[in-house]
């Protein structure tokens, strides 16, 4: 009778730990790439600017040499590095769903 009421209690706990234990969430996937371009600052941001609202990111905000865009499960950001040499664009993709950020910065790098 002791033993059975032990493993009840057991599978009781085991149940409630197994219930209440926090929800885990997947890691966002996120994916990014670079290259030098020749264009200036300006020209860089206006190509990034115009790759994302070709893509169909919304609130497109533009912060210095950077330009980010949204979707309802994407962020990217296009920042625009002036070098000696030559400009150097990085374009960064992240979303909940990795075949999908790695999609977007693909699109991205085509549409830049």
């Amino acid at each position: 009778m002791a033993i059975l009421r032990i493993g009840t209690l057991l599978a009781v706990g085991t149940g409630l730990a197994l219930a209440t234990s926090p929800a885990r969430a997947q890691s966002p996937g996120l994916y990014y790439a670079w290259r030098a371009v020749d264009a200036d600052l300006i020209t860089c941001i206006d190509r990034s600017t115009t790759a994302l609202a070709d893509e169909g990111l919304s609130n497109i905000q533009v912060e210095g040499n950077s330009v980010a865009g949204t979707t309802e499960d994407s962020t990217a950001v296009f920042v625009c590095l002036e070098n000696p040499n030559a400009m150097t664009v990085m374009i960064m993709v992240s979303s909940t769903d990795d075949d999908t950020a790695f999609t977007l910065r693909e699109t991205l790098k085509e549409s830049f």
